[in-house]
């Protein structure tokens, strides 16, 4: 969930006039897929989030999960609203975007791979910063109370770290040289464990209803 966040919504009132408009030319462009709350999620939300995941070099999930997916992202994106968090900077979104974009090759490979998705660069941009302002605010809520259990580093290192590193036949460093990252790592993990168990009793307090039935 933290790892990689993207966008979580759509606006009843932003999609009600294309819908409208559509219904009345006799052809459907959008489906209503949850209702939340006074919000809801479209099958074009669903589509988007995995158009992205391809941009990003992932295969997507099933649209089941895609869904719970923004579900999910609903809740951060209302609690992260409620409390006033800053959205990223300018700057900051653009470093971001531009790494995404250097990751995927040249400008030009870029904007090919942007036309068989059926991306735009503003709409990448949007999911982009509302991913950087979802993993912030998660971030900010859980960090102050993320923990790292005494011997957790060791059995990290122990168990995880130095048989990975010796898979891949690579010189294991002493612990002592490692003990910071890992110990960045383990809080990283508690900080995504809160935060999905918090995820978890929020969804079940919230009035959910599926309207159109994703592919599992």
């Amino acid at each position: 969930m933290r790892a990689r966040l993207i966008r979580a919504f759509a606006v009843a009132a932003c999609l009600a006039a294309p819908m409208l408009a559509s219904a009345q030319a006799g052809v459907v462009v959008d489906r209503v897929a949850a209702r939340i709350e006074n919000d809801i999620i479209t099958l074009s939300d669903i589509r988007e989030l995995a158009a992205y995941q391809r941009l990003a070099g992932r295969e997507p999930a099933p649209d089941s999960e895609l869904l719970r997916n923004l579900i999910d992202q609903w809740i951060v994106a209302n609690d992260a609203a409620a409390a006033h968090f800053p959205p990223p900077s300018g700057p900051q979104v653009d470093a971001e975007f531009a790494a995404l974009r250097n990751q995927i090759g040249s400008p030009e490979i870029f904007a090919a791979r942007l036309r068989e998705l059926n991306l735009s660069v503003e709409s990448v941009r949007r999911m982009v910063a509302r991913q950087m302002f979802l993993d912030a605010y998660l971030e900010h809520k859980f960090r102050a109370v993320a923990r790292v259990q005494p011997g957790d580093v060791e059995r990290y290192y122990q168990d995880e770290f130095t048989p990975q590193l010796q898979r891949r036949k690579q010189p294991v460093p002493p612990l002592d040289d490692v003990r910071d990252s890992i110990t960045e790592l383990l809080l990283e993990r508690d900080i995504t464990r809160r935060a999905q168990q918090w995820i978890d009793q929020a969804r079940a307090q919230l009035d959910i209803e599926l309207l159109e039935e994703p592919k599992p």
